[in-house]
């Protein structure tokens, strides 16, 4: 019926009587058409919360459109634009006014029980108005979308980007009206092999928009951002600034009252001005978080944030903060508030997160596996907190996709750019748990060189998983070798290690023999600190099981008694980071095996003691501080979607395993800092 529809109206629009036009291709009619839609501006607008801005986060209208027949150019008509019918004989297949509402910032997947699971296409829309002046540019300020947004403005696209978790804006100046402008986000939060990161993540992909979106004025020439950072020597400081509109020769003024600091410098050709002042300030470090009110002006233009100054370095196998040998006390986290379901999205959320870690002895946080919002580090600069950043490099990437390099380096340089004035965060990161390739290799180091381009004035690592294959089979030929003297080890059991290390040959452990794992990934040669996953007394103990030929109870029990023997170390004379070790248990759950806090507690008392016997290893961040969703956890009334390795579950409830780690950082490893 349709399609005789469209030949009538191809009939029609010919102007040739008589004849329908058979050979027209309608075979795109009823398909999603593609947009012509500007990027967002390529550099990040910086100290974001010091200009003059109109929150429009709030109460957003939402549409779900998993067939995708909202875009404008398609059948349907298009949703980017509120409207309704002029009359009843106007046929219109949505409507924003009647639709449901959704909070922003937040995710969609929890705020309705129907979309938990969805991963799709959604539209937001809500009106502003705006009292615009002549002498004045107006920018959209997206604090970060997931995973594709596409910004219309009272019916123009006028941009979109693509990754997620990172900050975006658009001068909207042009298409600005003074009363009733309709904002309207198409959001999708489907990944695919191509993007960054891919389809199968072990944390819930929360779509929408995640983070604040404002409206920022600014005047017709205006400071874009701008990275101050302490010297080396630590005896200046070093300021970049970015500016947009000005002329050359134009100045900033760079002003520091605590420091006696007020020193001016000219804007260049490309709208940059850079300055190197003296000044000795009194360094941020844990426990002693000082920071200076720091501003930067040019123009009408001003910008202002509390700064702390320090450095981070190594030296060998040691890590250096403020020139002195620092041990990182660490808990690895998700952006997922204690106590609330869906994404942590405010400053208040991190704090309560924060200060659980603190309650644990920590001095460090991994924020993994992706960039979480602005607040993180703007908290962790307050309370003296040492954070690992991340950006989604998960597993496996399409690694020769010049694409997905894009959105890659488009992360970094976003993350970057917004946090480089960040005292606390110590380390970026690249990756994390991705497969030997020499692709892969090439993917990393340009991105590695995208960092130190950047911001050198930090510590890069990624979070590496090693050749597992060849470490298993390291790891069974010595466990094999210690069962023989073992009373865990039945008599049936002790035959079969034998047979294991008979088959080994020359390559047996020779009786009584240490183990040292060393890791030797080649990425190890490109990072500043070789970070390590490692889950000996969870995944590995259930590999090697059926690799040995003995129960996986036996293993178990094995390991948890061998694992105080190791000693782990890198082959590359760099510090160790071990990034993430651990085990599941569900809160309240006691007694022995898997599941219970028992075991898990268990296996933090084994590896911390193997940790504490290796010398290389210079911070951990066990996995994790509190359970999580994931899709990939399924198992019924375990797991439910969550994964179980949290030191809390999801409401906060501790287990025993945070105690365990408690009681390391306030022991064995109750100082800092080490000796020289």
């Amino acid at each position: 019926m349709i399609r005789t529809l469209m030949l009538l109206l191809a009939f029609l629009c010919s102007g040739t009587a008589g004849a329908v036009a058979s050979e027209k291709d309608d075979s795109a009619l009823f398909l999603t058409p593609e947009l012509d839609v500007p990027a967002p501006d390529p550099a990040v607008m910086g100290w974001i919360d010091s200009r003059n801005t109109t929150s429009l986060n709030g109460s957003w209208k939402l549409l779900v459109d998993p067939m995708k027949v909202g875009t404008p150019g398609g059948f349907f008509g298009g949703w980017a634009t509120t409207r309704e019918p002029v009359d009843e004989f106007q046929l219109l297949e949505y409507s924003y006014s009647d639709a449901a509402d959704i909070r922003v910032p937040g995710d969609f997947n929890t705020q309705r029980e129907d979309l938990i699971f969805y991963r799709d296409t959604v539209w937001y829309q809500r009106f502003f108005d705006v009292d615009q002046q002549a002498d004045r540019r107006y920018h959209l300020w997206f604090g970060g979308a997931n995973f594709d947004a596409t910004v219309f403005l009272n019916g123009t696209p006028v941009a979109r980007h693509t990754g997620g978790y990172v900050p975006f804006s658009v001068d909207v100046t042009s298409q600005l009206e003074t009363v009733g402008n309709d904002l309207v986000i198409r959001v999708n939060n489907r990944l695919g092999d191509a993007t960054v990161p891919t389809e199968r993540t072990d944390w819930w992909p929360y779509g929408g928009l995640t983070r604040d979106v404002m409206l920022v004025t600014t005047p017709e020439q205006y400071i874009v951002n701008a990275k101050v950072t302490l010297a080396p020597e630590r005896n200046a400081l070093v300021t970049t600034v970015a500016t947009r509109g000005f002329e050359a020769g134009a100045e900033v003024i760079l002003t520091i009252p605590e420091l006696d600091v007020e020193a001016a410098m000219q804007i260049d050709e490309r709208g940059e001005a850079e300055l190197r002042v003296g000044a000795e300030p009194e360094l941020w470090q844990p426990g002693a978080p000082r920071r200076y009110a720091v501003a930067v002006a040019a123009g009408d233009d001003r910008i202002e944030d509390r700064i702390g100054f320090r450095t981070i370095a190594t030296d060998g196998t040691t890590i250096l903060l403020n020139g002195e040998p620092i041990k990182f006390k660490g808990i690895s986290t998700h952006e997922e508030p204690i106590g609330r379901e869906g994404v942590a999205y405010s400053e208040a959320d991190m704090r309560v997160l924060f200060e659980e870690a603190e309650r644990l002895g920590a001095n460090f946080v991994r924020a993994a596996h992706y960039p979480y919002s602005r607040h993180a580090a703007r908290v962790a600069d307050e309370m003296g907190i040492l954070l690992w950043e991340e950006v989604p490099i998960y597993w496996n990437i399409a690694w020769e996709n010049a694409a997905t390099l894009d959105i890659a380096r488009d992360q970094v340089a976003r993350l970057i750019e917004r946090d480089w004035n960040r005292a606390s965060v110590v380390i970026w990161s690249v990756a994390n748990e991705t497969p030997y390739s020499r692709s892969r290799m090439q993917f990393i180091e340009r991105l590695i060189d995208d960092v130190r381009a950047l911001d050198n004035s930090r510590l890069v690592s990624a979070a590496l998983l090693g050749d597992t294959r060849r470490e298993l089979q390291r790891v069974a030929a010595h466990l094999a070798a210690y069962a023989r003297g073992s009373a865990l080890a039945s008599v049936e059991e002790k035959a079969i290690f034998e047979r294991v290390l008979a088959a080994a040959g020359d390559q047996a452990p020779e009786p009584g023999a240490g183990f040292k794992l060393v890791i030797d990934d080649p990425l190890g040669s490109l990072v500043d600190i070789v970070s390590y996953n490692q889950y000996f007394g969870w995944y590995y103990s259930r590999y090697l099981a059926p690799e040995l030929g003995v129960s996986e109870q036996t293993v178990r029990k094995l390991m948890l008694e061998f694992m105080p023997t190791m000693t782990m170390g890198t082959a590359f004379g760099k510090p160790m980071f071990i990034s993430e070790f651990g085990a599941g248990a569900k809160a309240g759950m006691r007694g022995v095996g898997v599941w219970t806090e028992d075991y898990q507690a268990a296996v933090y008392r084994a590896q911390l003691a193997m940790l504490a016997n290796s010398p290389e290893v210079q911070g951990v961040t066990p996995w994790i501080l509190k359970d999580f969703r994931a899709m990939l956890r399924t198992l019924p009334g375990i797991q439910d979607y969550r994964n179980r390795k949290g030191l809390i579950d999801q409401n906060g409830r501790r287990k025993l395993a945070f105690y365990v780690l408690r009681d390391f950082y306030h022991g064995p490893w109750a100082s800092s800092h080490v000796a020289h």
